[in-house]
Order: C-alpha cells, then structure tokens, then sequence
C-alpha cells in the first residue's frame, strides 16, 4: 500500500519531499523548479519528453523559461500543467508563477524600476549670448557694405534679354549663309507616291497548281501559299517586290489587264525575281 504522499503515478511529491527547505526553494523560478523535479526523478529531457508525449524542445524551452522555444500561450500552459502533473508539482500554483514570471525579461515578477532619461541642459543664458552676438555680426556686415556703396547683388550679371539687346538682338545670327529653298532640299529624294505610269498593274495566275512567294523590299512575305488552277494574286503596287515560284511556267504575268508571258521557263524554278521586270517584257 502506498504511503499517504505517494501519486497516483508511483513517484512522491516533490513538494512534498523538499517541503523542508524553506525560503530557498520557494526562490526558484517556475523553470528551475521544473528542473530539479525532473533531476531528482532521475529522468532526462529525452526520457520526459517519451513519457509525456511532450517535444524534447518545448520541455527545455519551459525549464529555461524561454519563450522563444515555446508556441503561443495557450499551448504552452497546457504543456506546463501536463509536465508539472507528470513531476508530482502543484500544476496550479506553477502555472500562475509562471504566468507572472512570463511578463518580465528576468524571470521574475518583480519590476524593474525605469531609468532616467539623461538630460542634457545648457548653462542658462548661453543661447542669449549666441544670438546677441550673431546680430552683432549681421549689423557689422551690413554697415560695412552700405559705407562701401556696394551691395551683394553688383557682382550679378546682366539678364539674358539685355544682353541681346546690347549686340543688336538676332544680328548676332546673322551671317552670309547661302538661301536655301525647301524645294531644293526635298528635290533629290525618291518620291513616296508613285504614279500610275511608273508601277503598272500586275496580275500572276496559275495555270497550273504552283507555289507562290511574294516579298517586300525590306524582305517581308508579303504572300506565301500554293496558288490553285486559274486562281489570281495581285500584288500590290509597289517598288522592289520580289517573286519566288515552284514552277515559273506555271505563272502568267498580266499587265494591266493583258497576259505577257509566262514567269519563267516551264519546270524551272524562280528565285527572287523582280516582280515589275515583267512590264518591259514583250509578249512572246
């Protein structure tokens, strides 16, 4: 039969046992108190975590009073009373020295008195003599320039406008620089609306199925297809159009309503070819 201090678990109530110590224990941290319970079982943080089904690391964090270690509070109270049951302690009065202890940064629930703010004051009358003498200063600066009949503003140049106004205004620009009429400066370039009469109108029709390419002078497809029997392309008019076809034969070239010629010799192939070299191209 177990003895009136003995748990329900078969270990003696810490408490109990060192209830005799006095003062000392009763100084301990809720921590340390856990500590020591679980070294006089014998047990080590591994052993008590299996035990209580409790992480090792949330076990260290309650005995260091860490709470860096520890989840969010109400988690942690349960691990606490579940481990000071476990230890044989009172789980109630450990929790609430925990609790209080938790609120400070030492561990205890004792406060800390706050500092004193160092004030750093200036001996009196000090920005009384610092003013008097900067207006000292200003007045000096300001007598002596009045008595040269100089100012601050002698030294600044003259505006722009009046500048211009000395050398004669625009006169400054002018120089014998030969006349140049704009239509003469537009009258070498290429003109970017062509006639009628410089790009005929072309039609290419297949007389037999043919692949077709058509590109731009910049080298972009225009076209890129296999054209059918007696189907039509219409290229539009612009200069430097390339042709590229399967079979030339296969491609009548009509200008301006009127069938020229074939592209190119029957099963010969066309390969950027000028597409317009077909208006100077007779009938055969």
């Amino acid at each position: 039969m177990m003895s009136q201090g003995t748990s329900n678990t078969g270990f003696v109530p810490v408490d109990a046992v060192y209830s005799g110590s006095g003062n000392a224990y009763t100084r301990l941290t809720a921590g340390e108190r856990l500590r020591e319970a679980r070294t006089k079982l014998g047990l080590t943080l591994d052993s008590a975590a299996a035990r209580t089904r409790i992480r090792r690391d949330y076990l260290e964090a309650l005995e260091t009073m860490d709470p860096r270690g520890l989840p969010a509070q109400a988690y942690a109270i349960g691990y606490l009373r579940t481990y000071a049951r476990f230890l044989a302690l009172d789980d109630v009065a450990l929790v609430d020295q925990f609790k209080g202890e938790a609120d400070t940064q030492t561990g205890r629930a004792t406060p800390t008195a706050p500092q004193q703010q160092r004030e750093i004051k200036l001996p009196r009358g000090l920005i009384g003599v610092v003013l008097i003498l900067l207006l000292v200063a200003l007045v000096a600066w300001w007598y002596s320039n009045a008595i040269s009949g100089e100012t601050v503003f002698d030294d600044i140049p003259p505006p722009p406008d009046d500048v211009m106004s000395q050398n004669g205004g625009n006169d400054i620009f002018a120089a014998d620089l030969p006349q140049v009429a704009s239509a003469d400066i537009w009258s070498g370039l290429p003109s970017l609306n062509p006639t009628d009469d410089e790009i005929p109108d072309i039609t290419l029709r297949a007389s037999a199925p043919v692949f077709l390419e058509v590109r731009d002078s910049a080298g972009r497809i225009l076209f890129s297809r296999e054209l059918g029997v007696n189907e039509t392309y219409r290229p539009i008019s612009e200069p430097g159009l390339t042709i590229t076809a399967e079979d030339g034969g296969r491609i009548m070239v009509e200008v301006d309503g009127e069938e020229t010629r074939p592209l190119g010799d029957p099963g010969q192939s066309v390969t950027d070819a000028p597409l317009f070299a077909a208006e100077s191209v007779d009938p055969a």
